[in-house]
């Protein structure tokens, strides 16, 4: 298995990484020079097999390595408002469809959809 394979099993096990940790790793289980794991870690960001994120709320900012691309927080907030908005108005559907039953109780018994 080559070195791409084993940091991609790495972060399957472990999940997001310091990329500082994942060098360390590469050095010693693979006998390889810190630069020369670097190159590989570089190599496949660029190729998109791993991202990187920065985290800014440490000082000073680490960067992690991750299998999965970190959406920026504003995209998780919007996602996040949409779905509420999603969930809202299946919720006022649901609420007049059951309104429409109520109302006209002999249409939705005999199936006849004929006005």
């Amino acid at each position: 298995m080559g070195i791409e394979s084993e940091i991609i099993s790495y972060l399957e096990i472990y999940g997001n990484t310091r990329e500082k940790d994942l060098i360390d790793y590469g050095m010693h289980n693979f006998n390889n020079s810190a630069s020369h794991i670097k190159k590989i870690v570089d190599r496949m960001a660029v190729k998109g097999k791993i991202h990187r994120i920065v985290h800014n709320k440490l000082t000073p900012p680490e960067v992690y390595i991750s299998l999965e691309e970190s959406l920026p927080p504003e995209i998780m907030i919007e996602n996040k408002i949409v779905d509420e908005d999603v969930s809202r108005i299946l919720e006022e559907a649901a609420s007049v469809a059951e309104q429409n039953v109520k109302e006209y109780p002999e249409d939705s018994e005999d199936g006849d959809d004929s006005y």
